[in-house]
């Protein structure tokens, strides 16, 4: 077993290395892998910087408690990828953006542009990064003879370290091209792990038909994506309104996210690659999400959520197979990893070093900056870490919640951006610090009284639907009453208008047959829309 997570390790360090040898010390080749990325690299790097400690750990740990709910977090982003296909990736690409905090200068004002930029540094280090590490390492840790992990131990420390300096290796080296092409393998290796642990699962719990019987008995609400306005997960009133706040956010807004589509060879590559993301997004939930249902059946309630997935690995496989599905489980760690550290440097080199401390910086400065950055970035996640070995509830409630702090606000400015000309730099810059202090104040209301505290504040989803809307309330507000900058304008083409959903006319034969973008975006409709409908 250990020898197999030991060679998947050589694999991808080696993958890393390899692909991004003959790569310059560019801007373009180090951050956006020279722009030449095809459809499907897109796709999959995606998926797998999406695919993370959140679903193997913590989404199967979720929906073990809870039911099939959490699958709402993947089945009902076909809206925010919509937003993102069609309204806010044309302006992105075509403008060549590097970073998503340059889009908001370019539509706002330098302040926006600092503001935003330090927030999505703080989200992607302490809510993606640490507990990224921190699963990684309860993994590698759960292969050793030792003691089970209750609190801090060198022997823990030891494994989180194992995984950040493999990853920072490839990642301080090569960039966005071997943050891509070691996704492509890691998808592939996670999504075929995943598959051998349902199948085993469905065998030793009794086959897909017990599994359906015992939850529904248990509960019939286990297979709703629905539920009432108090639920946890997924409340009927966050499920209404989560594709403006947290999906919106972390589809349309987030660098580690659009990255790859800026490093896309054309716009139809882009905007295919989204497409491909969206679709695996229909079968992500028999992977991450069923395997919590078949642990139901298998072990009865009462475990940890954070435990499930590792001792259904534990229980229901040999050594090699348990080799495997845990080198599947690092690769979607090292992915979320590697994307983060990847798309943090290039916030700071980009956003902070070229704008805040050295204007006149050259390329290759940018890069050394990338690359020393990695380093620090990847140093601080790691010392953090171990701080969550003292979390008491389950690390996707955890992330989760994180998010409705940042998403909201981000949401709105970003909508504005792009669909009301009347939206400026001082009232955007003001909405993104309002969001998070009220976030901040809702989730101490929600819980200020422990369980007794407000329980319709208690669901992330909820919170984070009121923020949304004070958010967009202040915004509307602030543009209409104070006065715009002198400074404060931005070019025409920035408000979005139907000719931004064409390919330039250079790529539109592509769009065609089997190629056009369209009937595909239908499909993924039709298909979201179907199993709403079938679990709602």
């Amino acid at each position: 077993m250990i020898i197999i997570v030991a060679l998947y390790f050589i694999l991808t360090l080696s993958i890393g290395i390899l692909v991004s040898r003959r790569e310059k010390n560019l801007v373009d080749d180090y951050f956006l892998a020279g722009r030449k990325l095809p459809w499907y690299a897109v796709s999959l790097s995606m998926t797998g910087s999406n695919i993370g400690t959140e679903h193997f750990i913590g989404m199967v740990g979720t929906a073990y408690v809870f039911g099939l709910a959490p699958a709402t977090f993947e089945w009902g982003n076909f809206i925010p990828y919509s937003i993102l296909l069609w309204i806010f990736l044309p302006y992105f690409f075509r403008k060549k953006l590097y970073t998503i905090p340059e889009f908001l200068e370019r539509r706002y004002t330098p302040s926006t542009r600092a503001v935003f930029a330090g927030l999505s540094l703080l989200h992607m280090v302490f809510a993606v990064l640490t507990p990224a590490l921190y699963a990684g390492g309860r993994i590698l840790y759960d292969m050793t003879p030792s003691q089970p992990l209750v609190s801090f131990n060198w022997i823990y420390m030891g494994c989180v370290l194992i995984i950040s300096i493999i990853t920072a290796a490839y990642c301080i080296y090569g960039g966005l091209s071997s943050v891509v092409w070691t996704d492509v393998l890691q998808v592939t290796v996670l999504v075929v792990g995943g598959l051998v642990v349902v199948i085993f699962g469905l065998d030793k719990a009794g086959g897909l038909s017990q599994v359906i019987q015992q939850n529904l008995a248990a509960d019939p609400g286990r297979f709703s994506l629905i539920q009432e306005i108090s639920h946890p997960v997924s409340p009927w009133t966050g499920v209404a309104t989560f594709w403006l706040t947290l999906s919106l956010w972390y589809v349309g807004t987030n660098q580690f996210y659009i990255q790859r589509c800026l490093g896309a060879k054309s716009e139809w590559d882009a905007k295919m690659g989204v497409i491909g993301c969206a679709g695996l997004k229909f079968f992500l939930p028999a992977i991450i999400v069923f395997p919590g249902l078949i642990a139901f059946v298998m072990f009865g309630p009462g475990l940890a959520e954070d435990a499930v997935y590792i001792k259904m690995i534990n229980e229901l496989l040999p050594p090699f197979g348990r080799g495997i599905l845990l080198a599947a489980l690092i690769a979607a760690i090292m992915s979320t990893v590697s994307s983060v550290l990847n798309s943090a440097s290039t916030i700071w080199a980009i956003d902070v070093h070229k704008r805040l401390i050295h204007q006149k910086a050259g390329e290759t400065e940018l890069v050394r900056v990338g690359r020393w950055s990695t380093l620090f970035i990847i140093v601080i996640g790691t010392l953090m870490a171990p701080v969550l070995l003292f979390w008491k509830g389950g690390i996707f409630i955890y992330i989760q919640d994180m998010a409705a702090f940042f998403a909201p606000p981000i949401a709105v400015i970003f909508l504005a951006a792009f669909l009301w000309p009347g939206a400026h730099g001082k009232a955007a810059t003001f909405t993104l610090i309002f969001g998070i202090v009220v976030g901040i104040g809702l989730k101490i209301l929600a819980v200020s009284a422990g369980e007794n505290g407000i329980s319709r504040l208690q669901p992330l989803l909820n919170r984070a639907a009121i923020t949304w809307v004070l958010c967009l309330f202040v915004l509307v507000c602030l543009s209409l009453f104070l006065p715009r900058h002198s400074r404060d304008r931005f070019d025409a083409d920035i408000i979005w208008n139907p000719e931004w959903a064409r390919l330039p006319k250079p790529e539109q034969g592509k769009n065609r047959g089997l190629r056009n973008l369209m009937f595909w975006w239908i499909v993924i409709i039709s298909g979201s829309i179907a199993l709403f409908i079938a679990f709602g």
